[in-house]
């Protein structure tokens, strides 16, 4: 039996009403024993103030009873007279129970003159226990089963000490209250808690009633047992019924006409509308149709569907632009949060609108299946492929290292330019691919979206159909395929070279170190500079493989030349300095090759420190523990704050050539390069002057005390196996002169 969502609503208000009627029935009850428990409570007390009221109104009687006969009693000369008192006092006075009057003996024995037994026992009537009454005292007790209320006090009669006792019915207060109250009380038997009073009427196995006892702190001589009228739930219940049950109906009613125009009506009409999408994306038939119902098991699987809809595209079955928009957002909060990087491609399909006005969209929506399942096999699981337009993908990559991904983005490129075979014919496509990296091009959505945007838009008008975004003031393309390709080939076939310019010492004419210079081995294989090639793999991260052929090349050089002592000076990439395992490699090399690390010199121009200066600084102190000689490379060219050389194992700084090229005739390069000279000198760091190409130079340089020089005046770049050679014969200043 299908349930529609007007029978629902029925159904659940109805239910709702019942449960708001039990509800109320239950406080009801709730409600009726909270008060009654209150009424008795109150009742009680009020019960047990007016027993109160009236046992002290009889304790004040017997004590105005006991001053009277105390009065007659010491009355000298009346003791025949007092005792015929004591007749008639009893007969006016039923309640009073007895009066005695004790004498002592000479023996302190008691005398009493009553035959009637009081709460004071005979073995309690000695001299001795009377000696400390001064005033009259109250005592109540039970004796043979009758309570008795009884005052002593000390009397002196004829000069003698005695003591009267004056006893009553303790339970002569009931009549007054039975007169107050209006309740009559009868004695049923005797229990443990002393007499049982009963009000006439009330049910003594049980019913409701209210106990009071009677007594003192010591013992309980009765106990009232007054009955008690509760509020009935069955009254209060008849009375209210037809009321609640009036505005219990009538707020259902309220309910479900609101719940019919506010949600019943625009739910169907949602419903039906649903319907329709629903059965048109599964093709249903006009049958099944009819057959559907709009209850809610059924809007469930209808909104199921339409979600699926909003998900996908309906050609390729991948996400659409609002699930990737979600995912690209979730990856870079990741990012944000762990480092990670994550590389956005746009893709751009040319010639579909040829196809499609040449053999038909649905031979289009075919081929861009074919695509789609090409991406979904060339991907890994971590990454994301939608489709934005008719002809534009988009992929959401994680990038690890930049030369993986350049190899991921070439393995996609060829799923995708592959022929297709669609309906017996052979199509093949052309795509371009424009991508911008998170952080490195952009840190919001926005941002990387336009940057892609940018890169796929050079791509058009490039040779190359991989571009990534490049920045309006870099002054080399970050694209480059191929020769990065064959960088890492050169790399692996030992394809290139260093070469060793001697740094030599300006008063001594010794060689201090030489540094590496890399160069291509057959320079005439190679389109792209020795320069641009290495700026192009620091953009495409292939720095690190190329940082440690040289340090690894460097190292072994010095390990196979004769000259032990010979010190190799290195330059290392701003990507290397940011890598804190650098000093782990540097190590390794050194130690595979028996390398001192004070024959290593690490090179490193001033800008590289004030791009991230407190990681430059931590490594760089690193290799400065161990050993290793470090030198500003270019300094003048760049931002160097004076705090972080004083914070860095620096040795030597390097004047940029071009202060000293053209410094024989510049005085202002002159000016720069002596102030240079004496700053280094004032934090205690050797100076090394390159681009020395003259001997006026150089006779400049020695005036002003610089320490090193380096340039094609003294030498240029050497071979390895030129290196010995050099260092045969020592540089004379006769023979620096002559223009070695």
């Amino acid at each position: 039996m299908k349930l529609n969502i007007s029978s629902f609503s029925i159904i659940l208000v109805a239910g709702l009403t019942l449960l708001m009627f039990l509800l109320w029935s239950l406080s009801l009850k709730v409600l009726v024993d909270r008060q009654n428990l209150q009424n008795s409570a109150s009742y009680r007390q009020d019960l047990l103030g007016q027993v109160r009221q009236l046992q002290q109104k009889q304790r004040l009687w017997l004590q105005s009873q006991y001053f009277l006969l105390n009065t007659l009693a010491e009355s000298p000369g009346e003791g025949r007279n007092f005792q015929s008192f004591l007749w008639e006092y009893y007969q006016r006075n039923p309640n009073i129970w007895a009066v005695n009057l004790i004498e002592f003996d000479a023996h302190g024995n008691p005398l009493s003159r009553s035959g009637k037994q009081g709460c004071l026992q005979p073995g309690q009537m000695q001299r001795d226990n009377f000696d400390d009454y001064l005033v009259p005292g109250i005592t109540s007790c039970r004796i043979d089963g009758m309570a008795l209320l009884e005052i002593t006090g000390p009397v002196v009669i004829e000069g003698s000490a005695r003591v009267l006792l004056v006893s009553m019915d303790y339970f002569d207060f009931l009549n007054d209250f039975s007169d107050l109250s209006g309740r009559r009380l009868q004695p049923a038997v005797e229990s443990e808690r002393g007499i049982q009073y009963y009000e006439y009427g009330l049910d003594n196995d049980g019913g409701a009633q209210v106990i009071i006892p009677l007594g003192d702190s010591a013992s309980v001589f009765a106990e009232l047992h007054l009955s008690l009228q509760p509020m009935s739930f069955w009254q209060l219940f008849e009375r209210q019924f037809v009321m609640v049950l009036a505005i219990l109906i009538a707020a259902a009613i309220g309910v479900l006409l609101l719940l019919h125009l506010n949600v019943i009506r625009p739910l169907l009409e949602l419903a039906e509308r649903m319907r329709l999408a629903a059965n048109s994306l599964q093709q249903a038939s006009a049958k099944r149709r009819a057959e559907v119902k709009p209850g809610l098991r059924v809007m469930r699987d209808y909104f199921d569907v339409l979600q699926k809809m909003a998900k996908r595209d309906p050609v390729t079955g991948l996400h659409n632009r609002l699930i990737f928009e979600d995912r690209l957002l979730q990856a870079i909060c990741e990012g944000k949060r762990s480092g990670r990087r994550y590389a956005l491609v746009m893709i751009d399909l040319r010639g579909l609108d040829e196809f499609a006005l040449q053999r038909g969209h649905y031979i289009v929506d075919v081929l861009l299946r074919q695509v789609a399942d090409g991406l979904r096999e060339s991907l890994r699981e971590s990454d994301h492929v939608a489709r934005f337009e008719r002809n534009l993908f988009a992929l959401l990559l994680e990038v690890q290292q930049r030369d993986q991904l350049n190899t991921l983005i070439e393995k996609i490129y060829l799923s995708v330019v592959k022929p297709y075979q669609v309906f017996g014919r052979v199509i093949e496509l052309s795509a371009l691919f424009g991508v911008a990296i998170y952080p490195e091009h952009a840190i919001e959505a926005d941002d990387l979206y336009q940057n892609a945007s940018s890169a796929l838009v050079r791509a058009e008008s490039s040779e190359w159909p991989i571009q990534f975004f490049r920045d309006a003031d870099a002054s080399t393309d970050t694209s480059g395929f191929s020769m990065i390709q064959s960088l890492r080939r050169a790399i692996e076939n030992d394809e290139l070279k260093l070469v060793y310019q001697p740094v030599v010492d300006l008063e001594t004419y010794q060689t201090v170190y030489l540094e590496a210079l890399l160069r291509w081995k057959d320079p005439e294989k190679h389109e792209m500079p020795i320069d641009s090639t290495i700026r192009l793999a620091e953009q495409n991260h292939l720095i690190k493989p190329l940082s440690n052929w040289i340090i690894e090349s460097a190292c072994r050089f010095v390990s196979e030349f004769q000259h032990k002592d010979v010190a190799v000076g290195i330059n290392l990439s701003m990507i290397d300095l940011h890598d804190r395992r650098l000093p782990e490699r540097i190590e390794t090399y050194s130690q595979r090759h028996q390398v001192k690390p004070a024959q290593i010199v690490i090179e490193i121009t001033e800008g590289q420190i004030m791009q991230d200066p407190d990681e430059v600084v931590e490594v760089l102190a690193h290799l400065g523990t161990m050993g290793m000689s470090l030198s500003i490379d270019d300094f003048g060219t760049g931002q160097a704050s004076l705090t972080y050389l004083k914070q860095l194992p620096v040795e030597k700084l390097k004047i940029d050539q071009s202060f000293v090229r053209d410094m024989a005739t510049n005085p202002d390069d002159q000016l720069i390069v002596r102030a240079t000279i004496e700053l280094a000198h004032t934090l205690d760091l050797k100076v090394v002057a390159e681009g020395v190409e003259t001997l006026a130079a150089c006779d400049l340089l020695a005036e002003m005390n610089c320490d090193h020089v380096q340039g094609y005046y003294i030498s240029r770049p050497l071979e390895a196996e030129q290196v010995a050679a050099w260092f045969e014969t020592s540089v004379k200043p006769d023979l620096a002169r002559k223009g070695r």
